[in-house]
């Protein structure tokens, strides 16, 4: 069954089927890397309360330079589904060999880079100087060996740009039990192992990609690379410019995200403990409802890119809101679960009253504006897969930057609402984000994009 779907037209035919083909996978794949990110932190948990803050900052860090490769990936993608979607081979191989030059110029930054600006930028962090120095012993070993996760990223990317999510899924899973697997063998030393305590943990990490980057690199180059096609020309100066286009206003966006979070923390903060306790319970809860959302986003910007290199621009449209479509039921379902026993969820977590109250009142106020999520998650990453991605950076960039903060700021200050302020920042800046991406995406800009 796989081997029939991995071959398969996704540009013609029932909408549905190929956007769960896709999103099914990823979703499986999603929740697998989550049960591994609770896994390797109770393995550092272990070496005590400085060690899960460093592993803590520096995986902070990492995210902050990885948002640059997931934008790399993205404008990888884009072009393979839209020559995929043409059937024009020979474009294809010069943008996927080009993709993967592009991944060792990443390669080379990454380990030269990380290093160099780990401690600066774990200070620029606010970590203490003992949580410092254990970051960074981790942040070296990551990126000196994090070639291995990049060039698996790319290479996924691609096979799922192809039509084929269940491979890199499987590759993703063999790597993160693996991960699981040699986490206590260099944390705590055993075997012939050295115990390597936090920089244990990024060595099993390193090590489990390497293996998964071997099984990516084996079935790429098997299916649709051969490794004589790894010539100079196959390479585009063109399509690297194109990916960086495309790529660069990705990474952007997903910054400005992060640090719009980054700031609201702050504005609860203010409130006392038990506000950032409910702050953090409320968030993790939500939070389950976007993990649907990026399968279904991924899934509807590579049906959206090979429609267009096919040459079905109205199908193309359907594709991504029958996408939204899809997520706003399943959205709906996991919200009207979570505001119906909201108390009970955040007693799960925490049963103080005073953060039950208040991780009760985050549900009721921001639980319902996630049902505009659909729209400014999965059209912004249809827009992106069809080649554009600056509409969405600016309608991102304009909401968080200049809705959001500023009324985090004038509830919470001027009007001394507290964290009920800041859940209301939330609230309206979502439903705006999403109603303006909508709007920006029945322009049809995205249509116009040539590559």
């Amino acid at each position: 069954m796989f081997k029939r779907y991995r071959n398969a037209d996704l540009t013609s035919g029932s909408l549905v089927k190929p956007i769960l083909w896709l999103a099914v996978p990823t979703v499986a794949g999603n929740f697998l890397q989550s049960a591994f990110n609770l896994a390797d932190m109770y393995f550092v948990s272990r070496l005590g309360t400085a060690a899960i803050a460093a592993v803590s900052v520096a995986g902070l860090a990492i995210w902050m330079v990885w948002t640059g490769i997931i934008g790399v990936a993205v404008g990888s993608q884009a072009l393979v589904t839209r020559y995929h979607g043409a059937r024009d081979e020979a474009s294809l191989r010069r943008a996927m060999a080009t993709t993967l030059a592009v991944a060792a110029a990443l390669t080379l930054a990454f380990m030269a880079a990380g290093p160099a600006a780990g401690k600066p930028l774990l200070r620029l962090l606010g970590a203490e100087p003992a949580v410092v120095d254990l970051a960074y012993s981790y942040i070296v070993v990551f990126f000196v060996g994090g070639f291995t996760l990049i060039f698996m990223v790319m290479i996924n990317a691609m096979l799922r740009g192809l039509g084929d999510s269940v491979t890199p899924t499987i590759i993703v899973a063999g790597a993160v039990i693996l991960n699981v697997a040699l986490d206590p063998v260099f944390i705590f030393g055993l075997g012939p192992a050295p115990a390597l305590g936090v920089p244990g943990a990024a060595l099993a990490t390193v090590l489990a990609y390497a293996v998964g980057l071997a099984a990516a690199a084996a079935v790429f180059t098997r299916r649709h690379l051969p490794w004589r096609a790894f010539s100079p020309r196959n390479l585009s100066r063109r399509m690297v410019g194109q990916i960086l286009s495309i790529g660069l206003p990705a990474s952007a966006q997903m910054l400005i995200r992060a640090a719009a979070a980054m700031v609201l923390v702050g504005f609860v903060a203010l409130a006392g403990t038990a506000a950032i306790a409910a702050y953090g319970v409320g968030g993790q809860l939500t939070s389950l409802i976007l993990m649907p959302g990026f399968a279904l986003a991924m899934s509807s910007a590579i049906l959206v890119g090979q429609n267009l290199g096919a040459g079905k621009e109205r199908r193309a449209e359907r594709t991504a809101l029958t996408s939204v479509g899809l997520y706003a039921l399943v959205a709906a379902a996991m919200i009207a679960g979570l505001v119906a026993f909201a108390p009970r969820w955040v007693a799960i977590f925490d049963d103080t009253p005073a953060v039950v109250e208040l991780g009760t009142l985050y549900l009721y106020i921001c639980a319902p504006a996630f049902l505009f999520v659909p729209l400014g998650m999965v059209l912004s990453r249809s827009m992106s897969g069809a080649g554009v991605s600056v509409p969405p950076l600016l309608v991102t960039a304009g909401v968080l930057l200049g809705v959001r903060i500023p009324m985090a700021y004038f509830l919470t200050k001027t009007l001394a609402m507290g964290v009920e302020g800041v859940y209301w920042a939330i609230t309206i800046p979502t439903v705006l984000e999403g109603s303006i991406m909508y709007l920006v995406f029945k322009t049809g800009i995205w249509k116009k994009r040539k590559l």
